[in-house]
């Protein structure tokens, strides 16, 4: 493809400079003939040939500027990208996408407003979430009501993360929450879409790459509600940012808000830090090979700036709280240094690989496989970007908890892929939408029904769980106060969610160090709640049998799903 690019572009060359020796021939004979009669040359003609000048200019950069806003045919570099266009033509563009942008943005709008229905912060039509979610969901309502992330519950997601939890559910419900995620689906679709004309100059391209991208991330965020999604648009700009800076674009004053970001989206998801680290190693690399040592010691700094911003203002919330430690400990130190799938190992290599590929992972990998070989200056960066996705995927998938929503991780290192994969269907003028859908083998498809789907169907599996619950939440409202506390041994939160009781310990995951669990043995002795519930099926501790025997009396069953002990 570049050979036709380049091909093209030396026509144009050839026939400038054709034209060029042309005019000058014409001119040098007027010239002579001038002289001959006696006239200084040019002088007579001097105004004829600056309004025909004039005219041909007006008539060229009007034909050029139709040419260019209506095929979207643009030379393109060695890299399969957009050539640096001349000040005139970057404000024509800029102009002509500004004007055509607002429909874009309202289609992005609608489709991040329908698959943000989905979410199980929206309090009205969700209620009943996955074991995951409504411990996010829990972490705010829990946060609103004394009880501080790391000490009172575990947490495997940043401070900034709860801190919007608990901001999203300060009136007493979600709502807020899922008015904050459906703005960070929606950021991250025009971002997206902001990358795509940024490589490709068209609408329609980046308005399918931008629709599918909130798909892609509503459905691996399984719910909304996870740190990851609020992450993804500050690294998906990250991404942008990158993109023109690899293609020598010159603001390096960025590099402060490139900071900013890398520290925002470590306190919300660390996982997502991943794009950051491997892009500064990359930028490191192409800097030191540029000889841009000068140039990339002020990016250091201007990134550590930023950093340094965000960081203190999170450290003194910590430090405040006291969880500093304990917050590095669980959402760093613990995911990095404990592997070992639980469980049916098979069956959870088998869901992420599908996950992988109806949410296009996988064929935007070989995508940009194919890319390196045009990737020019940006070569070293894709390299490693193909080698972040494929690292990403496997420590999320050989982690004790398989997370789906912690694939959303390996999404940012493939984007950069899309706009040039769809580069000879802009030259073609084919389809986008089915271009789009035949590049990743229609699963895009399958990722819709998934999408949508996937809420009902867990819904219908679960169902006699969740009437079971339905069931204790009412008998919980209807026998304790909101100043009393409900410890619930369960798969998930919604009972104390749901019945608005917050609990004065919390369940050990399994992966976690000894230590936590000899504490938990000891809270769990001292145990003051009102309510013990235990889920038919879960695993109890030997400390909180003891309890249960000395401290608390059988009252009844829900469905035979769950068992209420009352303290005597």
């Amino acid at each position: 493809m570049s050979k036709e690019y380049g091909s093209r572009s030396e026509r144009r060359a050839n026939e400038a400079n054709q034209s060029l020796q042309g005019e000058e021939n014409s001119q040098g004979d007027s010239n002579q003939q001038q002289v001959e009669e006696g006239l200084e040359p040019g002088l007579e003609t001097a105004e004829h040939d600056s309004i025909e000048s004039t005219e041909t200019s007006e008539s060229n950069e009007t034909t050029e500027s139709n040419e260019t806003l209506e095929s979207n045919e643009f030379d393109r570099d060695e890299a399969n990208f957009p050539k640096r266009l001349s000040r005139v033509e970057q404000a024509e563009v800029v102009e002509k996408f500004k004007g055509n942008s607002f429909p874009s943005y309202f289609f992005l709008g609608a489709v991040g407003i329908l698959v943000s229905l989905t979410f199980y912060s929206f309090p009205f039509i969700n209620n009943y979430a996955t074991p995951l979610q409504s411990q996010y969901l829990y972490s705010g309502f829990a946060m609103n009501h004394g009880l501080v992330p790391y000490n009172d519950f575990f947490g495997n997601a940043g401070s900034l993360f709860y801190l919007i939890n608990q901001l999203g559910n300060i009136t007493g419900n979600s709502l807020i929450l899922y008015l904050i995620q459906l703005v960070a689906l929606i950021a991250s679709g025009m971002i997206m879409y902001r990358l795509v004309i940024q490589q490709t100059m068209n609408a329609s391209a980046a308005t399918v790459v931008g629709s599918f991208a909130m798909i892609t991330a509503a459905g691996l965020a399984r719910g909304g509600a996870s740190p990851t999604l609020l992450a993804l648009p500050f690294v998906l700009w990250a991404v942008k940012f990158l993109d023109r800076y690899f293609r020598d674009d010159n603001r390096d004053e960025k590099f402060i808000v490139f900071g900013i970001f890398a520290a925002i989206v470590f306190v919300i998801s660390p996982i997502m830090s991943a794009f950051f680290l491997v892009s500064f190693i990359a930028l490191l690399i192409y800097n030191i090979s540029h000889l841009h040592l000068g140039r990339g010691f002020y990016q250091l700094l201007a990134a550590a700036f930023g950093l340094l911003l965000v960081g203190y203002s999170i450290a003194y919330y910590a430090l405040n709280e006291q969880t500093i430690y304990t917050s590095i400990e669980q959402s760093v130190l613990i995911p990095l240094t404990h592997y070992g799938m639980t469980g049916n190992g098979l069956l959870t290599v088998a869901k992420a690989s599908v996950f992988l590929l109806i949410f296009g992972i996988v064929t935007s990998f070989f995508h940009g496989l194919i890319q390196i070989k045009e990737a020019s200056s940006a070569t070293i960066w894709y390299i490693l970007l193909l080698i972040g996705v494929v690292f990403i995927s496997l420590m999320v998938i050989v982690v004790p908890n398989f997370d789906s929503s912690n694939l959303l991780a390996a999404f940012p290192f493939i984007m950069v892929f899309q706009g040039p994969s769809l580069a000879r269907a802009i030259d073609g003028k084919n389809n986008m939408l089915l271009t789009y859908l035949q590049n990743k083998l229609f699963a895009p498809l399958l990722a819709i029904v998934f999408v949508f789907g996937a809420p009902f169907a867990y819904a219908y599996m679960n169902h006699t769980t969740f009437t079971a619950e339905k069931a204790v939440v009412q008998y919980v409202k209807e026998n304790t106060t909101s100043k009393d506390h409900v410890y619930v041994l369960a798969a998930d939160k919604n009972i104390n969610l749901l019945s608005k009781r917050t609990a004065t310990i919390d369940n050990v995951p399994e992966y976690y160090p000894n230590k936590f669990k000899q504490s938990y043995d000891v809270n769990v002795a001292n145990i003051k709640d009102k309510l013990i519930i235990v889920e038919a099926g879960q695993s109890v501790p030997e400390s909180l049998a003891k309890t249960i025997k000395a401290s608390y009396q059988p009252i009844g069953t829900g469905n035979g799903q769950f068992t209420i002990y009352e303290k005597k």
